[in-house]
């Protein structure tokens, strides 16, 4: 039986290290990140500027806990 995937949300991060929710078209702090992993969300972070997935560097290991 396949896994079921969780659902994804797209983290934009622009200058200044700024954090913003495509999805609720809103900022959002780390701690906000957390909630959203502990709800079950896939949080993907992309860097606006290169286009580059960051997701691993801007989220410590651990992170969850």
């Amino acid at each position: 039986m396949p896994r079921k995937r969780r659902p994804r949300r797209l983290i934009n991060r622009y200058a200044q290290r700024r954090l913003y929710d495509v999805e609720t078209r809103t900022y959002v702090s780390v701690e906000q990140l957390r909630e959203l992993r502990a709800e079950g969300f896939e949080v993907v972070i992309r860097e606006v500027e290169t286009g580059r997935y960051v997701s691993d560097e801007i989220l410590p290991s651990g992170f969850d806990a």
